[in-house]
């Protein structure tokens, strides 16, 4: 196994400090990928993954071999301390908050199927509530932590563990904060300064430092919290601990477990999803699941995958924006064929939510025939894809209209991180974005409450919104199964007290020095 820049074409060892490739420009960030042998993960594939996973193993155990820390940590003779090190980290998390790191269950959700208009068994959702700090998000910590760790083990001499540092409105900075504890690390939150006081006092009282930072109206520009995190990391030299491969690729192979999971128990039941829909922010989550499908598809645990739709509010659509900058290009290039009239709609200034209101027939049926094509064209689209990636971000720019406001507010990512691994996904399987407005989104949460019991957030079950649209629109053909991931728990609470001196506040323009005093 070795890392992949498909920028630059060039292999880095999984010995590389680097997070992302040395070669990246002011123009955007070339993301790490990791490039494995199939042949060797078939030696495992199916039966001792089967035996693994009867036996109720913590996930990165039963697919340590896809994991390019335990490769590493492998190739080092060091496989039975990685081993002991992750159930021991999974171990801290459990005494740190009452949980470790689970295998969450998927459920075949007929009574939620039946009241969107689908046939019973053909719904799935996986609920990712029950996972440690009450999202998915310390999936991709706990990959990040490990591949820090590894690094650390390997060395002659061991240096400090290096001070981490995340930017999130609330769920990501929980998980980071977890799992930054439990492995020792001192880690600073850059989260908005309307974020809630329950938020804060977790955070706090699991030794995070919490840096607040105000938006001040502005738009345009990008997240403040994002700014104000890449300025401390370029300032102190602070590792960033995000759950997105732009900023270190192991974080996506920390979630690639839920993809995992999700595809291998379809894979036993004999009943792979044919359409997944995935709430995005800043595509994190959604970069993984692809990403852990696209190496099933290669291993063979599925045949095909499934066609991948993304969900965005109405009022913060960038990933949709940018996956119809990325079709231009593809049209301009030759690789595929558009429409006239989507063509010229494309040339000029566009809105991806009216484009997705008016062109939608010639939209859907542009995205099947690239899908169809894809393999016979995949170098072609590659091609397109590394020009794009070399200016990554004149492609995945940040929102620039409204100042976001949605109930499902942990989607409201001024820019979509790991948008063009998401864009490549959504190209090669068929898939679209889709844009939901309040009143569905509103919608879909009721429903998940109602019909399947969960307590989850209106960000948790936004993807259902999305579905729900595919299914008005006919969409979704006759019996074909359909994957939900409900992400995000519902209403927390916290007894103990904000501990103050670990909360900071960052007004524009003021000195980020004061962190360290």
């Amino acid at each position: 196994m070795r890392l992949y820049c498909p920028v630059c074409d060039k292999e880095y060892p999984l010995e590389t400090q680097a997070l992302f490739c040395p070669e990246s420009t002011e123009d955007g960030v070339h993301p790490l990928i990791k490039r494995e042998d199939a042949d060797e993960l078939s030696r495992v594939f199916p039966t001792i993954l089967t035996k693994r996973w009867n036996d109720g193993k913590l996930s990165f155990s039963v697919f340590r071999e896809f994991l390019a820390s335990y490769q590493l940590a492998c190739e080092h003779g060091k496989g039975s301390w990685w081993l002991e090190r992750v159930l021991a980290l999974s171990n801290a998390c459990e005494r740190l908050t009452g949980r470790g790191f689970v295998r969450t269950p998927e459920i075949c959700a007929d009574a939620l199927a039946e009241a969107i208009d689908l046939p019973k068994g053909t719904l799935f959702v996986k609920n990712e509530t029950l996972q440690l700090m009450g999202s998915h998000k310390s999936r991709h910590l706990a990959g990040a932590i490990m591949h820090l760790e590894t690094l650390r083990e390997i060395e002659e001499e061991q240096k400090e563990k290096k001070t981490l540092a995340i930017f999130s409105c609330g769920n990501a900075a929980m998980g980071a904060a977890a799992v930054a504890g439990a492995a020792g690390y001192q880690l600073y939150a850059f989260v908005p300064d309307h974020v809630s006081d329950t938020v804060v006092a977790i955070l706090t009282n699991l030794g995070t430092n919490v840096v607040k930072v105000s938006r001040d109206g502005s738009v345009g520009e990008g997240d403040p919290c994002n700014l104000r995190y890449q300025e401390a990391l370029k300032k102190f030299g602070w590792i960033p601990f995000t759950s997105y491969g732009r900023d270190i690729w192991s974080a996506v192979e920390g979630a690639e477990t839920l993809a995992y999971e999700f595809i291998f128990n379809q894979y036993l039941a004999d009943a792979a999803l044919d359409v997944m829909v995935i709430q995005v922010g800043g595509g994190g989550l959604a970069n993984a699941f692809i990403s852990g499908a696209q190496l099933c598809l290669r291993l063979g645990v599925i045949r095909k995958l499934p066609r991948f739709y993304t969900c965005q509010t109405s009022s913060c659509y960038p990933l949709a924006q940018s996956y119809f900058l990325v079709l231009r290009e593809l049209g301009r290039a030759g690789v595929v064929t558009l429409s006239p009239e989507l063509a010229m709609a494309l040339e000029g200034d566009f809105d991806a939510r009216t484009l997705l209101e008016t062109n939608a027939g010639q939209i859907k049926m542009t995205a099947n025939l690239i899908a169809e094509m894809y393999p016979k064209i995949k170098e072609d689209i590659e091609r397109v894809f590394s020009e794009i990636g070399k200016k990554r971000n004149e492609y995945f720019k940040a929102w620039s209209g409204n100042v976001p406001d949605s109930v499902a507010e942990g989607i409201l990512d001024d820019t979509t991180y790991d948008g063009l691994e998401v864009v490549r996904g959504m190209i090669e399987s068929g898939g679209l974005p889709l844009i939901a407005d309040e009143e569905a989104l509103t919608k879909a949460y009721d429903l998940a409450v109602r019909h399947t019991g969960i307590d989850l957030s209106a960000t948790g079950s936004a993807g259902l919104a999305g579905l729900r649209m595919l299914v008005k629109n006919n969409l979704i053909q006759k019996g074909e199964r359909c994957g939900l991931l409900f992400t995000g728990v519902g209403e927390r609470t916290c007894d103990l007290p904000i501990v103050k001196d670990r909360v900071f506040t960052l007004s524009a323009g003021e000195n980020i020095k004061k962190l360290i005093g």
